[in-house]
């Protein structure tokens, strides 16, 4: 039922499925979409490590010269907190439809499986 996937989200995925499977919430027909919210969170994960390393700063400085000798600095956002708040926004709606945060559980409304009748009741 896996699907191929990355690295990073194969071990997403080893780490939510069974959660999802035992709410009721991955099924056969889900696992596209579920494959994407793992890459998705994978994508997050080395958002946060790449913060995580050593020398890590959240801006970018660069220093320009411009035609008359003056200098001007540049600073920009470290591209690796710009791709973690992005994928933050992305995932939102993944980890709700699939009951992974407290308002996603309450809206889903998931058959339970019905107990097998006993020959003996």
């Amino acid at each position: 039922m896996k699907p191929e996937l990355s690295a990073g989200a194969d071990r997403v995925w080893d780490a939510l499925a069974p959660v999802c499977e035992a709410m009721g919430t991955l099924t056969a027909a889900d696992v596209r979409v579920f494959a994407t919210l793992c890459e998705l969170q994978a994508t997050f994960i080395a958002a946060v490590k790449e913060k995580n390393a050593e020398g890590f700063s959240p801006f970018l400085v660069t220093t320009m010269v411009d035609s008359a000798g003056n200098e001007h600095m540049n600073v920009k956002e470290h591209p690796a907190i710009k791709l973690e708040r992005n994928t933050a926004a992305a995932m939102r709606p993944y980890y709700e439809k699939f009951g992974l945060e407290p308002v996603g559980r309450a809206r889903i409304h998931v058959k339970k499986p019905e107990e097998p009748v006993n020959k003996w009741a």
